[in-house]
């Protein structure tokens, strides 16, 4: 396809001025952005570009598009923004104080047993405080310390200092010795959070401007993917990036698709703080080519001239359904995806009718509980789809090859370590940040009452002996799925057909097998050698493999971001689950009809709607509904 006249202009715009587009759903932003990198790239003879986008698989999604750009690999640098300043972390984190080798917590339970642990060393005996009969007075101190951690994340990405903290926080005097102790804690404990990645980052090209100069020097160029959904640190981050040198700054984002603000975001860096900071050339992209004209007349109704219609674009249709209850709603949908399997063909949809042109979409996953039982009562295969971040393995072999690599590049860190203790059946040490703990976990280990503790014990010797500048991964997989696979034969040669041990070895061999398609993307992509690369990278979401797709998607709005499907499902429509009960202000409700905005927007042809008019609460409690305030509107 060639690009659009508007499209051209764009692309073709002076490479030393800075630019904002404001493009809607569908009009070909991530093509201009490409484009406009390759457009630099002939244009230039040396000049290196940075091209930031909001997920991983955006950024692989660009490197695709360009593989056949031969400058791409040794100039373009396209990665996520946590990606960059991570980078930046590892390389400079000293010139701030950082010690080396940071181990980053990307998990909720872990930061908040940092947290806890804070508190203690504070002499908060937070222990007692959380022991409490009353399961409603628990859940409520629970919330409590929920709302620090909340806070802790809302002083990094609006970069509070203590001045701002008491504006911020005028109720809660004690909050910036608080927070200034659970950094502490952290960085005791050999670690940092995921917000610190970007604070810093941002810190150490603010505080050492020859650091900055070296990223200046080689990258005259900067890219920025869904700038709507930038939050403070972020623009920050990108601001002190570019100084006063960089000038040919690209902002691509749509206002209208701004569906973060729960962690900063805000339409204001992309439309009013990047206009007086680099003064850039503005375009607009409108035009859908993506969508059927019914799906553009139905965003145009929760967004109105948001979006327009392309000359050769197919009418589409839009249907929506009302149902009694959610099982009804549930086997409408599954009856109505059988229909379609059924039609095969149809001149809206190019090729064959399948399961993965279809996506069924919900504001939250909770909505898939019926659908998800009748999907499988049809034997209809789906997935969920689930955000990048790595998730917790479930086997006992998983989490120890995952505590001991933490432990491994970490000795400090007594998080992780008491979790192994408590897996491996031995008492946590009195200290941390011996090098030979695994070590001496595994000689433990062997002469305690846990099963096939040879396992496990020659898995922490193996994990304690990783070279942790160039780590022998294939060998690690190698010889512990021989181990697995020899104690499945074993048990099944000796007649003892133990269903739950068998099933235990399978996830176990399939953990390995994804923590092994993990050290080869990393490989592949070039990202590094050492364990410690490694562990951030996954950390980052860097590695993590998306399920294939070879039945029916589920989705939540926010996990279907920047993808399409022909058909679309929007299901569980109603007031208070979409909009979300949550959204009690006016900004908030703005930010629900973008999230019902980018709903619509996924589906390429047709679009389905339906709600049920009664809810089972979990208490068991039937509840009637009211239709979403965006049916009403789509409706009008």
């Amino acid at each position: 396809m060639r690009l659009s006249k508007a499209q051209e202009d764009i692309v073709r715009s002076p490479i030393d001025k800075a630019i904002q587009v404001l493009a809607s759903a569908g009009s070909g932003k991530t093509r201009v952005l490409t484009e406009r990198v390759r457009y630099i790239l002939s244009s230039t003879k040396k000049n290196g570009i940075i091209a930031l986008t909001f997920t991983n698989k955006a950024a692989e999604e660009m490197q695709t598009r360009l593989e056949d750009s031969d400058e791409v690999e040794d100039r373009a640098w396209i990665a996520t923004i946590h990606s960059v300043a991570q980078r930046i972390l590892e390389k400079y984190g000293h010139t701030i104080g950082l010690p080396s080798e940071l181990h980053i917590y990307d998990r909720d339970q872990d930061r908040m047993e940092v947290f806890l642990q804070s508190l203690r060393e504070d002499g908060v005996d937070i222990d007692e405080y959380l022991n409490i009969k009353n399961q409603r007075e628990q859940k409520n101190r629970e919330r409590n310390l929920q709302n620090y951690m909340d806070g802790f994340s809302l002083i990094k990405r609006e970069l509070l200092t203590s001045d701002g903290i008491e504006e911020k926080f005028p109720d809660n005097e004690g909050l910036w010795k608080i927070y200034e102790d659970y950094q502490q804690a952290l960085i005791n404990s050999g670690g940092i959070d995921y917000d610190d990645i970007l604070v810093y980052a941002h810190k150490i090209l603010l505080t050492h401007d020859w650091i900055a100069k070296i990223y200046r020097a080689q990258y005259k160029h900067v890219c920025v993917d869904e700038a709507q959904d930038l939050n403070k640190a972020q623009y920050e981050f990108i601001r002190v990036l570019c100084g006063d040198a960089i000038k040919s700054v690209l902002m691509v984002g749509d206002p209208n698709q701004m569906i973060y603000g729960f962690n900063g975001s805000s339409t204001q860096y992309l439309c009013n703080d990047f206009l007086s900071d680099f003064s850039p050339i503005q375009f607009s992209l409108k035009e859908n080519y993506r969508s059927t004209k019914a799906v553009i007349r139905t965003a145009n109704k929760l967004k109105p001239h948001s979006q327009k219609e392309h000359e050769y674009a197919l009418e589409g249709f839009i249907k929506i359904e009302s149902f009694d209850n959610e099982q009804s709603e549930a086997n409408w949908i599954v009856s109505t995806i059988n229909d379609l399997l059924k039609l095969k063909n149809h001149d809206d949809i190019e090729n064959e009718i399948s399961l993965v042109k279809m996506v069924v979409i919900a504001r939250t996953r909770f909505v898939f509980s019926s659908l998800e039982k009748e999907l499988e009562s049809a034997g209809i295969p789906y997935t969920i789809r689930k955000g990048e971040r790595q998730a917790e393995p479930n086997s006992f072999f998983g989490k120890i090859l995952d505590y001991g690599i933490r432990l491994r590049l970490n000795p400090k860190d007594w998080v992780d370590g008491k979790k192994l203790c408590s897996l491996l059946k031995i008492d946590a040490p009195l200290s941390w940040g011996n090098d030979d703990l695994l070590t001496v976990w595994a000689e433990k280990v062997k002469g305690g009452a846990l099963p096939n503790a040879f396992l496990f014990s020659d898995l922490l010797k193996h994990i304690d002996q990783l070279e942790l500048s160039n780590p022998n991964m294939p060998k690690l997989v190698r010889d512990f799925k021989k181990k697995l696979n020899d104690l499945a034969s074993g048990s099944l040669a000796d007649g003892v057909n133990n269903d739950e041990f068998l099933e235990e070895i399978k996830l176990s061999l399939d953990e390995l097998n994804e923590f092994s398609t993990c050290w080869t993307k990393f490989k592949r992509k070039g990202l590094g050698e050492s364990l410690s690369t490694f562990r951030n990278a996954m950390a980052l979401g860097q590695l993590t493999e998306q399920s294939v797709e070879n039945g029916l998607t589920l989705s939540t709005v926010h996990t279907m971001k920047g993808l399409e499907k022909d058909i679309v499902f929007l299901m569980g429509m109603c007031e208070g689950v979409f909009p979300d009960y949550r959204a009690n202000s006016k900004k908030k409700i703005s930010e629900e009809r973008n999230n019902a905005f980018v709903a619509v927007t996924r589906a390429k042809r047709w679009l389905y709607i339906s709600y049920p008019k009664q809810r089972m609460m979990p208490w068991g409690d039937l509840r009637f509904q009211q239709k979403s305030r965006f049916i009403e509107e789509i409706e009008k």
